[in-house]
């Protein structure tokens, strides 16, 4: 009844606020289940090196997706959050971001294109390749960022229920044999396209969105306001995706498979508490409420230590588990992402919810620029001096981790935000 009483007493936005990290909660809890359905199914079905197969496919198309997104996730939210009052500019904030959208999805596809029949080693898996990208495109369609924007999760977790139950029933339906793994990217790619389908009508008709003939002067402008906001997020890529892409390319698929199998755990935990971050950050970006910054960064912060002490206490049983014995290696991979697990969560609520609320988007995106540059210039020298395995890339990924935490803390205190 407390908690009760608690809410009720909140203000109108605060309790949006509230409404969208429950909506956000229910996204997360479907983010951390699925995969412990499918995954599970995959790595005991799937042999090692194709199990790895996919998950490198995945990685790569992680850039394209950053690179369609260009940061609108960030920008376009921030935008509409702002102007959400006001029909016409909603229409001309959506159509301007969507068109940008499919300029770049185009882009996309020819590089894609390029790099497939320019090796050997893409060409001869070319269909696992071409099948991740649809999920590309779906992620374009199904535009996110507009129902963040709006303060309308509940859309965002319709349509996130619809992406998992269908990629989770083509998976149990087609999936049988390790011969069948090529259905398993198309699987994840088709949920997603039939929600961003669904998802673009809504826009049309729920949301009366109407969208204009664009004017090319206004998607460069839209591209170059979102520029930093994209070198942020292609950034995170870079020490996200680049661990799995540089294994694949260098090591082999195999290793993807052993340090993805405890990413893919270590991410599911560590993202619970996402669905607070995407609700935060409009309602600081409107509101500047210092005070309930404070309560959440101290709520979070218990949070993320209570998480680490869980996965240290139980990865080998979490990593045979889920995957069975012949991933048991991965247990040591997951003991080194959980020490990072406070760094990452309070490093996260501490950039845009609070550095970017108040003005400081330059400082919060150049966090995240240098992490990705010292990641990628480490990952070369550990390949150039035949020290790359999935243990020097795990340490190296909690660094940049640790690195990013602190680098947030020192533009903080620079700008006396808190006091």
């Amino acid at each position: 009844m407390k908690v009760i009483d608690k809410i009720k007493s909140l203000s109108n936005e605060k309790k949006n606020v509230f409404k969208n990290f429950t909506a956000l909660g229910i996204i997360q809890i479907l983010n951390y289940v699925m995969p412990f359905i499918t995954l599970p199914y995959l790595a005991r079905v799937l042999e090692v090196d194709k199990f790895g197969l996919i998950f490198f496919a995945q990685a790569i198309m992680d850039y394209f997706t950053r690179f369609t997104d260009f940061g609108f996730n960030q920008s376009g939210v921030r935008e509409l959050a702002i102007n959400r009052d006001e029909k016409n500019k909603i229409d001309e904030i959506f159509t301007n971001i969507f068109f940008a959208k499919i300029s770049l999805l185009i882009v996309s596809f020819i590089i894609l294109s390029i790099i497939i029949f320019s090796f050997d080693k893409f060409r001869h898996d070319c269909i696992i390749y071409y099948f991740s990208f649809l999920a590309v495109l779906g992620n374009v369609l199904l535009s996110a960022w507009f129902f963040q924007g709006m303060e309308r999760m509940k859309f965002i977790t319709f349509f996130n229920v619809i992406t998992r139950t269908i990629s989770l029933v083509c998976i149990f339906s087609f999936v049988k044999v390790p011969d069948n793994y090529i259905l398993v990217p198309l699987s994840n790619s088709l949920g997603l396209l039939i929600a961003g389908f669904v998802s673009f009508i809504t826009i049309l008709t729920r949301f009366k969105v109407n969208i204009h003939i664009p004017n090319f002067c206004h998607i460069w402008q839209k591209l170059k306001d979102s520029s930093e906001y994209f070198l942020s997020s292609i950034s995170i890529g870079l020490y996200q995706s680049t661990n799995a892409f540089f294994l694949g390319l260098c090591v082999s698929t195999t290793m993807v498979a052993y340090y993805v199998s405890a990413q893919k755990i270590y991410l599911g935990i560590y993202f619970m508490y996402y669905p607070f971050y995407n609700a935060f950050f409009p309602y600081m970006s409107k509101n500047k409420d210092l005070k309930f910054f404070k309560k959440v960064f101290k709520f979070l912060t218990i949070f993320a230590v209570g998480l680490t002490i869980f996965i240290l206490l139980f990865s080998k049983y979490i990593i045979t588990i889920f995957y069975g014995q012949q991933m048991y290696e991965s247990y040591k991979i997951l003991n080194i992402f959980a020490i990072i697990v406070p760094f990452h969560i309070l490093a996260d609520i501490m950039s845009f919810p609070l550095l970017g609320a108040f003005g400081y988007t330059k400082e919060t995106n150049q966090c995240w620029v240098f992490a990705g540059i010292f990641h990628v210039i480490s990952i070369s020298i550990l390949y150039l001096t035949n020290h790359l395995n999935i243990y020097s890339v795990s340490y190296l990924f909690a660094t940049t981790y640790i690195l990013m935490f602190l680098h947030r803390i020192y533009y903080v205190n620079k700008f006396k935000i808190l006091k």
